[in-house]
């Protein structure tokens, strides 16, 4: 069986290693605050990579290669403890906390983009009301957000894995058009059938993720890069042939939102599929589909022209507890992460997509006795790969994965 029009990139063997990443590192930095108020401010042409008011034990500093001397340990003021901040001067990019705990109400200047802040970094003292934002513009715009924008090491991914018995599987991530064909030509030769795709951008050019297990199962094909148009035409025609969409990925590239797909032919309950949709307009289907007994099953964002659109899947019956969430920022999606799992929720789809310069996040959760599991996201090319490499080896299979390229 061959997928029509699939993209897709080989993985060389290279590639299957650790990927040398280019991190930026800071070559001059220092510690701004005098204890015991602080209240460290770092200058224009400098990075503010986190806040602390005093050093914790073990601690490293995010993306420094010298901790520069702390000095003495902040004091306790009228609104808190006070925060010296760790300023760096980055080569072609200066970023900085905006917000003033406890009312922060951050807000981006004119020529600033949210981003996301580096691993392990802290904003400092917590908000009362509204929220901080880490703000970033480059200071070569024509060298610096091209080298952003098409590198494929600085796709950064969320994945769900789970450690559990089952069939033969491959899963390949960063793939090219031409590649990812001789991927899925080669695997399905042998008896490997597609059971998630995800295509995302780099640069101009689509990129795809995709897991494969060597299985039997009902009839099955598997569509890619397909304009909406294409899509829908294709939707049509399929399910006049009892084909079923079992998985469906959305990605904007060139102004111009494409589909990939995974269709089985088989009987199963009532289904649902939408695309192209704003957020009103899903919400507004999710609760319309929600009141009929449907449920969420898969879910993907993307971003076409500047504004977030969404497509899904649902089904009609019963099952576990679950509830989905849409358009939630790195934080929110983690606060809700959080709480959830709190509750005895997990996570059992992840799309992340970039808009306005940041990550946007939507998930499904499920209440539900489950093997063991693990999700991670915002993670950078070569961290998804060890990450990869250190489930495998623990006896986890990725269930779910989701690129996501934000220029920052």
């Amino acid at each position: 069986m061959k997928a029509w029009r699939v993209f897709a990139l080989f993985i060389p063997a290279s590639a299957w290693l650790a990927l040398e990443a280019p991190r930026a590192v800071a070559q001059e930095c220092r510690w701004d605050g005098t204890a015991p108020w602080c209240a460290g401010e770092c200058s224009e042409d400098e990075t503010e990579i986190t806040r602390l008011d005093k050093i914790p034990e073990g601690w490293h500093p995010p993306f420094v290669n010298a901790n520069p001397p702390f000095g003495s340990n902040c004091g306790v003021g009228p609104l808190g403890v006070g925060t010296k901040a760790l300023c760096c001067k980055m080569r072609g990019v200066v970023c900085r906390w905006d917000g003033t705990a406890p009312f922060c109400d951050g807000e981006c200047r004119a020529g600033e983009t949210p981003g996301e802040p580096p691993p392990g970094s802290s904003s400092g003292a917590s908000c009362w009301t509204g929220n901080k934002v880490y703000c970033c513009r480059s200071t070569q715009p024509s060298v610096v957000r091209s080298r952003l924008e098409t590198s494929p090491e600085l796709t950064r991914y969320a994945a769900l894995w789970e450690k559990a018995p089952g069939p033969v599987w491959q899963a390949r991530h960063g793939l090219t058009a031409n590649d990812y064909q001789n991927v899925f030509d080669d695997l399905t030769r042998r008896g490997y059938r597609l059971v998630e795709v995800n295509g995302y951008r780099v640069g101009s050019e689509a990129r795809y993720a995709a897991v494969f297990e060597q299985r039997q199962g009902p009839p099955w094909t598997a569509r890619h890069g397909l304009s909406a148009a294409q899509h829908q035409q294709e939707f049509d025609r399929l399910t006049r042939e009892g084909f079923r969409l079992v998985n469906i990925s959305g990605y904007g590239v060139g102004n111009q939102d494409l589909y990939a797909s995974i269709w089985e032919q088989r009987p199963g309950p009532a289904w649902s599929a939408r695309h192209g949709l704003t957020a009103a307009g899903f919400q507004q289907e999710f609760d319309r589909l929600g009141q009929q007994g449907y449920r969420l099953i898969d879910v993907s964002g993307y971003n076409v022209g500047g504004e977030d659109r969404y497509a899904g899947i649902w089904e009609q019956g019963p099952g576990p507890a679950w509830t989905a969430r849409h358009g939630m920022t790195a934080d929110q999606y983690q606060q809700e992460f959080n709480n959830l799992g709190g509750q005895g929720y997990r996570p059992v789809q992840i799309s992340g997509w970039p808009s306005g310069g940041a990550a946007r996040f939507a998930a499904i959760w499920e209440r539900a006795d489950a093997p063991p599991w693990v999700a991670r996201h915002g993670m950078l090319s070569d961290v998804y790969q060890e990450e990869f490499f250190q489930r495998a080896s623990e006896g986890y299979r990725v269930r779910r994965v989701s690129g996501y390229h934000v220029a920052q």
